[in-house]
């Protein structure tokens, strides 16, 4: 079956209802009415959110939802309402129609930041200032700071099992390895590193070079590949035993480890760097709302919060910087020294080239 490009999962787009209002949010979490998307009902006191997950049970989306969009459609007094899977292909189609349904998007860096996909970000209404490095961009502020990493069964490898090398030999390491079955950054840049390549060359070589070594490399252990459609499903995968090492989003490795006994380690050496952003697509419906929101939805008090519930970090020098925010040695911003920066113009640029060339390879 071919691979849908960048989508979280195989299910039909789902949507969540928090309605406005001080006594409505306060219970809204057990409110929650889900109901097909229709697209937006351009009520300006509604705003629209694409996410990653539903907003019921654990993970990241509904810990935005707690943390994050609950608290803020009380202040400004606004109704969310929240869709997901995230998927690429249907963002950029109705960006392209101009159909837009979406007023704020949650992305992965290597979606990008293209001026005829996205709305400025208003620096009048968001607050540049609180952010720390670069995670205050023309079209995309900063969510968070996210790893996709390889944990692994450390029953089985007590030793070694500490690159991106050790994931592809299962000579030494045998068992299979579960994979995102949609296309993201990640998979790409783990291959062709643990085919010998410098991590600053990664992105330097020519496309068909690139790819070329990427695949091959693929191809060593796809006979022991098992594929993850959801942030969920990777977790099931490696907590059950079905793949004895995975290449996951963290936090589901986190959870992993916490919720269900999973004996996994994180390989802090080498991972890749996979920050979400908080955007607004190009013709939404609310737009200035939208910008209101990101000014609400990132605030350091906000991100300690929400940050001390999850394992990724947070994005503001406060927040970082702050007392109350909780160590926790899996979060990514505790071993940046192992990260691998995400080229996100080369994805942009490339992304249908590389889609085209795995979804053949899926084939294969």
């Amino acid at each position: 079956m071919t691979a849908k490009p960048h989508t979280s999962s195989r299910r039909s787009l789902r949507r969540s209802r928090i309605t406005k209002g001080l006594a409505s949010v306060a219970a809204a979490s057990s409110v929650l009415a889900l109901t097909g998307c229709t697209g937006s009902t351009a009520d300006e006191n509604t705003i629209t959110i694409y996410d990653w997950s539903a907003t019921t049970g654990t993970g990241y989306t509904p810990t935005n939802n707690t943390y994050l969009y609950e608290p803020c459609a009380e202040e400004l007094g606004v109704t969310v309402e929240v869709d997901n899977p995230i998927d690429y292909s249907k963002i950029r189609t109705a960006i392209e129609s101009g159909n837009v349904p979406w007023d704020l998007m949650n992305v992965q860096n290597d979606f990008g930041s293209s001026p005829d996909e996205l709305e400025a970000i208003d620096y009048s209404v968001v607050d540049r200032d609180r952010f720390s490095g670069d995670y205050a961009q023309d079209y995309r502020v900063g969510s968070d700071v996210q790893a996709t990493a390889v944990a692994y069964n450390s029953d089985l490898f007590p030793t070694g099992f500490d690159s991106f090398a050790d994931f592809f030999d299962t000579t030494t390491y045998p068992g299979k390895r579960a994979v995102p079955k949609s296309l993201f950054a990640g998979l790409i840049e783990a291959a062709l590193i643990a085919d010998g390549v410098p991590k600053d060359e990664i992105y330097s070589m020519p496309l068909d070079e690139t790819l070329d070594r990427a695949f091959a490399k693929l191809d060593t252990i796809k006979d022991d590949l098992v594929f993850w459609e959801t942030g969920a499903d990777s977790q099931s995968k490696l907590s059950s035993g079905e793949a004895v090492a995975g290449l996951v989003w963290v936090n589901r490795a986190d959870d992993a480890v916490k919720n269900d006994g999973a004996p996994l380690e994180v390989v802090k050496s080498e991972w890749i760097q996979t920050d979400d952003y908080w955007v607004i697509p190009k013709g939404a419906p609310n737009a200035e709302l939208a910008q209101k929101f990101i000014n609400c939805i990132t605030d350091p008090e906000k991100q300690v919060q929400w940050a001390n519930h999850i394992v990724f970090g947070p994005t503001t020098t406060e927040a970082l910087e702050s007392p109350e925010l909780e160590a926790n040695p899996n979060r990514p911003t505790s071993y940046m020294e192992g990260q691998v920066k995400v080229d996100d113009d080369w994805w942009t640029e490339n992304y249908k080239a590389i889609a085209e060339r795995y979804n053949s390879w899926m084939l294969s």
